[in-house]
């Protein structure tokens, strides 16, 4: 099987959950043998070794805005289905490929079915101008959690008999291991307990809430340090946020930090939080539990999907901030109850959540959609 991919990137280092998902399953389909066709502006980066891959390039230099798609991906689809004839388009984003992969399957009567992946909803006007019509267009659409699918559903009025529900998955440097001491010094986190926020410091990921919660925290637990990890465009305002909160000698931000050591911040902590309003899976709380770590994580999106609520940790309201300083208390305080969690959610992550069930199930899904569309047109 062939797959052509317009893309927006694959960076190897990126802060973005939707950007590590696109690199680590392209890059694990080509492992299994599917044969992609990835098409990138110019300058682009991507990963040096990925197996099966076939790097095309647009016609611009920098990367996708969405209403300059329809002018640059059609005819780059084209281009790449002349010289290798793709059975299966795919479309990675709704809004910034999917229009313009419709429009282009129609300009130049490509025999192919148009596969989309989404991860959720961000709000916003377009959604039903935009995404709906994708939704609706496309021959079937693959998500990260049921929540996702339902949100389709409830905000945008579309069908979703054509959606395939695959969780993500965790590639397996991320387990337990013992922490190194060169980064504890690094980030001066002293001889106590640590709890880790890991992701994206975007708006959405409630960061000044939490900052207000470890306010009421950190003098119950004043050898305890809350280790803010991650770049974003928030970094310098938190920073000054915790100045102004009084907190410098318990709260450390990493910035941002490189793939390559970010098992190795897992391993810095003895829990997890994350208060994030919405995610479409939530991958940080699936590394997290993958390294055995117990979780404090909002009750929003697609987070009770990954995390068992009382099995591996605590799901709270984030408009309850209360709910997090009782949990975030109770787990720095009994170190055999957050092994107790931990211990679960790393049990659960390798049954539920690696990238190899992740793979196969997805690859299933394309064959399945693909014989179906050629059964549909005659075709054997």
């Amino acid at each position: 099987m062939r797959v052509c991919s317009p893309h927006c990137g694959v960076a190897p280092e990126t802060v973005s959950g939707g950007e590590t998902y696109e690199r680590e399953i392209l890059t694990r389909l080509g492992r299994a043998g599917v044969a992609i066709e990835l098409i990138l502006a110019r300058g682009k980066p991507h990963p040096a070794d990925a197996p099966n891959w076939t790097v095309h390039r647009f016609g611009i230099g920098r990367g996708l805005r969405w209403w300059v798609a329809p002018f640059v991906v059609p005819p780059a689809i084209a281009r790449v289905h002349r010289a290798t004839r793709f059975d299966v388009l795919r479309v990675h984003s709704l809004r910034f490929i999917g229009p313009a992969a419709l429009w282009a399957r129609r300009r130049h009567r490509l025999d192919v079915p148009v596969i989309a992946h989404h991860h959720h909803l961000d709000p916003s006007p377009l959604n039903r101008v935009l995404e709906r019509r994708v939704v609706e267009g496309v021959d079937h659409l693959v998500v990260g959690s049921e929540f996702a699918q339902r949100q389709l559903a409830s905000e945008l009025g579309v069908r979703t008999e054509h959606v395939s529900v695959v969780p993500y998955g965790v590639d397996g440097r991320f387990v337990p291991r013992p922490a190194r001491a060169d980064l504890r010094g690094r980030h001066d986190l002293g001889p106590g307990p640590v709890a880790l926020f890991f992701g994206g410091l975007k708006p959405r990921k409630n960061l000044p809430m939490l900052l207000d919660v470890w306010t009421r925290v950190a003098p119950l637990h004043p050898e305890a340090r809350l280790l803010i990890a991650g770049g974003g465009p928030l970094l310098g305002r938190l920073r000054a946020l915790a100045e102004r909160r009084g907190l410098a000698g318990s709260v450390r931000f990493t910035g941002y930090v490189a793939e390559a050591e970010k098992a190795d911040h897992f391993s810095l902590a003895d829990l997890f939080v994350f208060p994030s309003a919405m995610e479409g899976f939530g991958l940080a709380v699936a590394e997290a539990m993958a390294c055995g770590l117990p979780v404090v994580a909002s009750d929003r999106g697609s987070i009770p999907e990954v995390l068992a609520d009382g099995e591996g940790g605590f799901l709270c309201d984030p408009a309850r901030p209360e709910l997090l300083v009782n949990r975030l208390d109770r787990l720095l305080g009994d170190s055999a109850l957050r092994a107790k969690l931990g211990a679960a959610n790393a049990e659960r992550v390798d049954r539920l959540f690696r990238w190899d069930r992740c793979v196969a199930r997805t690859r299933r899904v394309y064959e399945d959609v693909l014989a179906a569309w050629r059964r549909r047109e005659g075709r054997s």
